[in-house]
């Protein structure tokens, strides 16, 4: 990761190593709030993360672990409460965040950016159910809302 990260600002580091507790904020609260399973789930997602994400995103995801508990409390209480003017702030940084991005290697770039987009989606599905995802993946109308 060093080598990866090594070029950005020490600003710029700390934001991109604090990207997935944004989007994780800003998937979960979504309805307003971030609940206790919604605040589990990302954490135990980004240790998972750690040796579950591609090889070379393996050591950013043991650094970012190491701050993420306390990012994410963080996060919570700057944002909070989570109304729209608050959303949109969130959003602002989330967007910096993936600004940020645009300094590194392409193939690093492109490897960060769908994992981060795939840890939003994680989290903000925390509550669909096991039903919806793989018994019924379609929408039947008056079977499915989504």
């Amino acid at each position: 990761m060093k080598d990866h990260l090594a070029k950005l600002s020490d600003k710029d580091r700390a934001l991109l190593l604090k990207a997935p507790a944004l989007v994780s904020l800003l998937a979960a609260s979504t309805d307003g709030k971030i609940d206790k399973k919604e605040k589990a789930d990302a954490i135990e997602l980004s240790h998972m993360r750690t040796f579950t994400a591609p090889p070379s995103l393996q050591p950013y995801y043991k650094e970012v672990e190491k701050n993420f508990k306390s990012d994410l409390k963080e996060l919570i209480q700057k944002y909070s409460p989570l109304d729209e003017p608050q959303q949109e702030a969130l959003s602002k940084e989330t967007q910096q965040a993936y600004d940020v991005l645009k300094q590194l290697n392409e193939g690093y770039r492109i490897d960060l950016s769908e994992s981060l987009k795939s840890y939003a989606r994680h989290v903000g599905n925390v509550h669909k159910n096991f039903l919806q995802f793989f018994v019924f993946p379609l929408k039947i109308d008056g079977l499915t809302d989504y």
